[in-house]
């Protein structure tokens, strides 16, 4: 069965080289130059346990063990038919191959912007590699990332009037997220519009296979909503007026992209939306999945107390982000030809040093001045830049200031991959629970990553006897691995219990120029009773 799964990584590889020998030059040194970041921050990242890249990660690794893991309602099959193969290899190498959708996403964008008469097509590339979560999913495993590669090769066909491509790129879409299904039927609108009824119905054959493939194997015809993961009121509408102007859809725009991007974009959508504004054919294609995007983020409630809301989720639309961008940047140049590419370096400088000071924090006495000084080195450089416009062509320094965060941010910075102190602190419990003689006959826990950071970095499945345990009535030598809020002292054992290990760790918290360290803090409990040992 492996030798069958490794068929789907070779043809999306196989796919990815196809889409970019069509690029010209400069597009493939795009691809290139962002390959390597990609993999260097993939090789490089460390590992947080508690986040949702490591729960597919280990679901594509134990395919093998439960085929049927591979139509999973929440990983989906795309993600599974492409990662299940390169995750028997490891963390890394699962992550490695994020490059072959990461470069499909890419130049598809490239291409089509190339169709479509935007200047300078390459930039398109640049603008959507720079996307903070999707160089950030580039190098991870996450499924936004290959909704991003089918939506850019739906693009590419709709540019070049290719229903197969458009098709196929919409089929990608629909086995790729929940949200999926709507954005092919909005896809094969379009198709249809056009008198492309054969391409518009094969959009859905990928999805109505996924549905037919669980019918058989689990004898339900209504299985996908028996065991959809997002049963259980975890998604439910939230129709409140106010949500209009506080819809997370601006919350993770802005938090997805640098400035400047953002600037750009908010500029194209100014001018195209002018009475006598000369409107490109393929704006609906870019703005209407972005306002349907805009209608889920604003009036679903998206797990409990929206505690599932995240900026990555526009992950699966930087194609049309990035032309949009493309669009604004032409659009200054004509209004201003002559300050537009300066104002577009100026304002990539400035958000590049927020965005660095953000992901690279500063601990110690000396961080507000560490911080004041890459503040002012970064704008110094955009300065330069700006002033020696003859000589450093603006776009090259526009795409520099662009990668610099990108480049010097921790490793992982922008994927999520770095544990916080409690995520820590629960490795190192598990690590000491492991090496405790004799062991222990169960052990409790109040953390969600104990469990996921002792399958990731001692051994899957956790040897450790996890299992539910009560304060108040625990056999002897039962242990309870607690662990305190952010911030908050550390509690004396209940009656009955002795505290056998504790420790400490922390993060900076607070502006840049008054930052603070803040503690977290463990501990584990043994119950004591006739038959307590001493621990070694």
């Amino acid at each position: 069965m492996l030798a069958l799964l490794w068929i789907f990584p070779a043809l999306a590889a196989a796919a990815a080289a196809a889409l970019v020998a069509r690029l010209d030059r400069a597009g493939r040194w795009v691809i290139l130059g962002f390959a390597a970041l990609f993999a260097a921050s993939a090789l490089l990242s460390p590992e947080a346990y508690v986040h949702d890249h490591l729960t597919h990660f280990r679901h594509a690794r134990a395919v093998l063990d439960d085929p049927r893991l591979l139509l999973h309602t929440w990983d989906r099959p795309a993600f599974l038919l492409l990662y299940a193969a390169p995750a028997r290899l490891g963390l890394r190498a699962a992550r490695l191959f994020s490059l072959v959708p990461a470069a499909v996403a890419m130049a598809a964008t490239m291409l089509a912007a190339r169709r479509l008469g935007l200047a300078r097509p390459w930039l398109a590339g640049v603008f959507l590699a720079t996307q903070l979560d999707f160089f950030g999913q580039a190098s991870s495993t996450m499924t936004e990332l290959l909704f991003a590669a089918g939506f850019g090769v739906a693009l590419l066909g709709l540019a070049e009037d290719a229903p197969a491509l458009a098709a196929a790129g919409l089929g990608l879409v629909g086995i790729s997220r929940p949200e999926g299904p709507l954005f092919v039927a909005l896809g094969a609108a379009l198709l249809v519009q056009r008198r492309r009824l054969a391409a518009a119905a094969g959009a859905f054959l990928p999805f109505a296979a996924y549905l037919a493939a669980g019918a058989l194997a689990y004898g339900d015809l209504l299985w996908f909503v028996h065991l959809n993961a997002y049963q259980g009121g975890n998604v439910a509408p939230r129709l409140e007026l106010r949500q209009l102007w506080r819809s997370y859809f601006y919350t993770a725009a802005a938090e997805t992209q640098p400035a400047v991007l953002l600037a750009l974009e908010l500029v194209a959508l100014a001018a195209l939306a002018r009475r006598d504004a000369a409107r490109p054919r393929w704006l609906a294609w870019a703005l209407a999945p972005l306002a349907v995007e805009w209608l889920l983020l604003t009036f679903l409630r998206i797990g409990p107390a929206d505690w599932w809301r995240q900026s990555r989720y526009l992950v699966s639309f930087g194609p049309a982000l990035a032309l949009l961008a493309c669009e604004g940047l032409a659009r200054l140049e004509r209004w201003l030809p002559a300050a537009a590419p300066r104002l577009a370096v100026a304002l990539a400088g400035a958000s590049a040093a927020a965005t660095l000071l953000d992901r690279r924090r500063l601990p110690g006495v000396h961080g507000p001045a560490l911080a004041g000084a890459v503040l002012l080195a970064v704008l110094a450089l955009t300065a330069v830049l700006v002033l020696a416009h003859r000589r450093v062509p603006p776009l090259a320094a526009l795409t520099g200031l662009l990668v610099l965060p990108l480049a010097l941010a921790p490793p992982g910075a922008f994927a999520r991959h770095r544990p916080i102190p409690g995520e820590r602190l629960d490795l190192a419990a598990a690590r000491w629970l492991v090496a405790r003689r004799p062991p222990p006959p169960v052990v409790g826990f109040d953390s969600p990553a104990l469990e996921p950071a002792c399958a990731a970095e001692l051994a899957d499945p956790c040897p450790l006897p996890l299992g539910p345990v009560r304060l108040d009535d625990a056999p002897p030598g039962a242990l309870f691995v607690k662990q305190f809020a952010e911030g908050a002292p550390a509690e004396p054992p209940p009656p009955g219990w002795r505290e056998v290990w504790t420790g400490v760790d922390g993060r900076v918290r607070g502006p840049q120029l008054s930052p603070r360290w803040v503690e977290t803090r463990a501990t584990i409990w043994e119950r004591v009773g006739p038959g307590t040992q001493a621990a070694r």
